[in-house]
């Protein structure tokens, strides 16, 4: 749903200063930030340039979110499958959605252009800890006009090939701090990139970079960036076959990094790997011919080792203090397991005359937008004279608190 558009944090390249506080290896090899899946550093564009675009919400009783999609038939709006799970990692109700289409400014959307669901379906081999295969289709109560993306299927191999350009677009966040929306649809560029580089750049936190399931895509280098973040999740990546004919290639499924950051490398679920299904689907819903069968995803946490755990410390404590941590001195980080999915970690590190001390929880929670793994903390920062002068400096030194 506007919904983890990551099943973990992703990194990208972390860069260090002399003398600073140094991440763990894992993160060396990735980058953090403090994130969420709009387009960050994106443009503005127009429903004539991305007709096929629909903007799916989800309003349950305890929660609200919003995700893209594609139509890809009359009655049938393509989207990912974790942009359909609640929060308890059940498949949400039909009815608690909508889908927007034709229009490009929410603000002008009219009831003509809303459409009610009539059923969910996920595909059958999506794995809610893994992002793999994320996928999943919304059936439409009536037929829209939008007209139908074209999916990728194993013929379009070429359009995998590192290089290749891929337009994305949605109505996720366009800033993180502080978080914002935009009402207008944004359109961003990117590559698909060879896969060495995507897992070398995912590992650390990613269990898994897969080939087989997934592109991984980021902007070109040396051109101002632009990257997906919260909002953008179920939305198409798009590519052109030789005869210019657009095609949907990828659906968004995890973003590149906790803050957005365009040089990180972001996921996508490769579509040629679930054509079929949809097309099979497309003939029952639009011609009457036999549904394939709905497969209920089963929902498993992933375990978090206590290596994982120091890692997204870490990235987590980097994307919401920034320099503050990063280019602090004398830091630690302590972690002892919880549980199967939960590590505790015991925080310090000192930044000129701020000393921060706290500890902060790495858990894994269920899918929705961002990640799978989470962190939470209580952190306070004691004027370090203070602290090293009295026996109990909570009560004498008046730390300021830092809660997540």
């Amino acid at each position: 749903m506007v919904a983890l558009a990551s099943l973990t944090i992703l990194c990208a390249g972390l860069g260090q200063a002399r003398g600073s506080a140094s991440p763990p290896n894992e993160a060396r090899n990735g980058a953090g930030g403090d994130a969420q899946t709009s387009i960050i550093g994106g443009s503005a564009t127009s429903i004539a340039s991305y007709p096929w675009l629909a903007y799916v919400r989800y309003q349950g009783a305890v929660e609200e979110s919003s995700c893209g999609g594609t139509v890809v038939s009359p009655r049938l709006v393509l989207t990912a499958a974790h942009c359909v799970l609640t929060g308890t990692g059940r498949v949400a109700v039909a009815s608690n959605f909508s889908v927007l289409t034709g229009v490009a400014d929410l603000r002008e959307a009219t009831p003509d252009r809303v459409s009610q669901v009539s059923q969910v379906v996920v595909f059958p081999e999506y794995g809610p800890s893994t992002a793999l295969n994320d996928a999943a289709l919304l059936v439409l109560a009536a037929p829209v006009a939008a007209p139908p993306l074209p999916l990728a299927t194993p013929s379009d191999a070429l359009l995998l090939t590192p290089g290749t350009p891929v337009a994305v677009a949605g109505w996720g966040l366009i800033d993180v701090k502080p978080r914002r929306a935009p009402a207008v649809l944004r359109e961003a560029q990117s590559v698909v990139q060879a896969t060495p580089y995507c897992q070398r750049k995912l590992r650390g936190v990613l269990s898994a970079y897969e080939p087989a399931s997934q592109i991984c895509v980021r902007s070109q280098p040396g051109r101002p960036g632009a990257g997906l973040c919260n909002g953008d999740s179920g939305g198409p990546a798009i590519a052109r076959r030789p005869d210019g004919i657009a095609v949907q290639i990828g659906i968004v499924s995890l973003k590149g990094s906790l803050d957005c950051d365009p040089r990180s490398p972001q996921v996508l679920a490769r579509v040629d790997r679930i054509s079929s299904w949809v097309a099979a689907w497309a003939s029952a819903i639009e011609l009457g011919a036999p549904a394939p069968q709905v497969v209920i995803p089963k929902v498993e946490l992933p375990r978090i080792t206590r290596r994982e755990a120091e890692v997204l410390a870490w990235l987590g404590l980097e994307a919401d203090f920034g320099s503050r941590f990063t280019r602090g001195r004398y830091y630690g980080i302590e972690c002892s397991r919880v549980n199967r999915e939960k590590v505790k970690c015991r925080v310090q590190w000192l930044r000129g005359i701020d000393f921060y001390r706290g500890g902060i929880t790495i858990y894994a929670a269920l899918p929705q937008e961002g990640f799978v793994y989470n962190y939470r903390y209580t952190i306070r920062r004691f004027n370090a004279n203070c602290w090293l002068t009295y026996l109990h400096p909570i009560q004498a030194c008046h730390p300021r608190l830092f809660r997540r």
